[in-house]
């Protein structure tokens, strides 16, 4: 079962079933040639249902793609017994692809059920990091769990960020772009990618040792040998794991073909040089994302990754090369990505459980059905198309604000974001701004329009490099929003002399009309109010 399961690939192949779970709840048609053709347990077409043919106590078995999970599950839901101490286990929360579809999800459900697992809920995968990262509810101070590397969120970024969750798994990838906002989130675009993942990293290694094996002993391993092939990627994978943590590593096999050992090494540069097509097509499928939701990766706050492969440095190094330096754009990573999803989901059982069973949120989540389309309706809210926010005079130049801010600054004008595009309606959000001085603030709210600013900037040259050739200028973004020529409203709060902050309060309804209060410091009088239609 598992990573166990992976030597009885070498000795007992015909009786190992891998890569089943994505054949729930589809029928034996319905799978592609790739699908079928494998070196392990081979798939049956059973009543038109795939199934696998093994020996279970030596006698020939037809097992279900229902009856495998059913006992994955089981095992699962054992070991997770066993780790617990016989503490009582309430259910499990299950995560799915965004490309699975009603039946596979609800033959998932009935396998987890059928092995003594009661399903809580079963969510997107790519929501499960921001749950164990905790971007669903961030904390006021803005931190990450885990430290996060040290970095904690901008103050304007704590509730409103949009992230780009990278799934890089054994046999896919799928790059999801998400807008969360203060708890809640909408997809942006999804990409799935079949034709990479950990596999195609391992298959780059394979490749590698097979030739060096060829080149050492002058044996060429047959493309009908399985045994050493099963031998050979066992060993890449423990390689390429090892590779995530050390600058090399050794790949020994005994008796790979003929009777020869083989035993080689391999170091990070190389590794990523075997693997440049596979990182170049995950970087693609960033792009794609990017270009499905209409954004510019500099308009991108975060990177999530999860995926066993995630934690090969050279991945990362090559994905984060679609973000400059100067976007601002967070990586994260500082939970173990084989692990991330995993945390994500129980933390998102643990806080169903935790809500009372008379609370109508209870009642509610219990309510959901878990396959899509008949959950879809009532989960789907309209959501903000354009960001709202003040419109702010531009610092003084030369001031540290000033330098702070400049790329951002429009026509001597700033627009500081108060609620942003694809928040789910209805919000509400609460802003304290210091007190002007004088009788009166005057507080411009104006829709605005996100936009790319791009500056074409030459690196200064080295003293040591001052006889080479000038470089290149280098194009650098910016993401900013212009406000619009018309502003939507200007509101006068009249206040004392001696106020010290003025408290805004924005709601946007569910019909799209919104509403601003002003009251002035700790008072819960509104001093000042207007409401703009839908």
């Amino acid at each position: 079962m598992g990573n166990a399961a992976t030597p009885q690939l070498i000795r007992n192949a015909h009786n190992v079933i891998d890569n089943f779970v994505h054949l729930a709840g589809r029928s034996f048609a319905d799978l592609s040639d790739a699908e079928k053709r494998r070196n392990s347990a081979q798939v049956l077409d059973e009543g038109g249902k795939p199934a696998f043919r093994v020996q279970i106590d030596g006698k020939d078995t037809v097992l279900s793609v229902h009856d495998v999970l059913v006992r994955f599950i089981g095992s699962l839901y054992g070991s997770a017994k066993d780790f617990l101490s016989g503490v009582p286990i309430a259910g499990a929360v299950l995560s799915v692809p965004l490309w699975y579809t009603d039946a596979q999800i609800k033959a998932l459900e009935a396998a987890a059920k059928d092995a003594g697992v009661a399903v809580l809920q079963i969510i997107p995968v790519s929501v499960s990091p921001l749950v164990a990262y905790g971007l669903t509810s961030p904390s006021e101070a803005g931190g990450l769990p885990d430290g996060g590397h040290g970095e904690t969120y901008a103050p304007e970024k704590v509730l409103d960020r949009t992230v780009m969750v990278v799934d890089f798994g054994g046999t896919s990838c799928d790059v999801t772009l998400v807008a969360a906002r203060a708890g809640i989130y909408s997809v942006l675009s999804y990409v799935h990618d079949a034709t990479i993942g950990g596999r195609a990293i391992d298959d780059a290694l394979v490749a590698h040792f097979a030739r060096e094996f060829a080149k050492k002993t002058k044996v060429t391993i047959g493309e009908q040998d399985a045994r050493a092939w099963a031998k050979l990627r066992n060993e890449a994978e423990v390689t390429k794991r090892a590779l995530s943590a050390s600058n090399s590593a050794q790949c020994s096999v005994e008796s790979l073909a003929e009777g020869i050992d083989f035993s080689g090494s391999v170091n990070r540069m190389r590794l990523n040089l075997l693997a440049g097509n596979v990182y170049a097509q995950a970087q693609a499928d960033m792009r794609r994302a990017l270009e499905e939701a209409h954004l510019d990766a500099c308009q991108v706050d975060e990177v999530v990754f999860a995926g066993g492969s995630a934690r090969l440095n050279g991945l990362v190094e090559q994905l984060e090369l679609l973000f400059s330096e100067d976007s601002g754009t967070q990586f994260t990573a500082s939970i173990d990505s084989d692990q991330v999803i995993a945390r994500g989901n129980a933390l998102y059982a643990q806080t169903i459980v935790r809500v009372p069973h008379e609370a109508e949120e209870r009642r509610f989540i219990e309510s959901l059905g878990n396959a899509r389309q008949e959950n879809e309706g009532q989960l789907t809210a309209a959501a903000t198309s354009r960001p709202v926010g003040v419109v702010l005079d531009a610092p003084q130049q030369g001031t540290p604000e000033f330098e702070r801010v400049e790329k951002q600054i429009v026509d001597g004008q700033l627009f500081v974001t108060l609620l942003a595009a694809h928040t789910p309606v209805p919000a509400r959000r609460t802003y304290r701004f210091p007190a002007a001085q004088g009788e009166a603030s005057v507080v411009r709210l104006a829709y605005g329009t996100p936009e790319v600013r791009v500056d074409h900037v030459t690196p200064e040259l080295d003293e040591e490099d001052e006889e080479e050739e000038p470089p290149e200028p280098e194009e650098v973004k910016t993401a900013l929003v212009r406000p619009d020529a018309s502003r939507l409203l200007e509101l006068v709060v009249p206040h004392a002399a001696g106020s010290k902050a003025v408290v805004l309060e924005l709601v946007v309804e569910a019909s799209g009309a919104l509403r601003a209060e002003a009251r002035l410091d700790e008072d819960a009088k509104v001093v000042a109010e207007a409401v703009v239609g839908a």
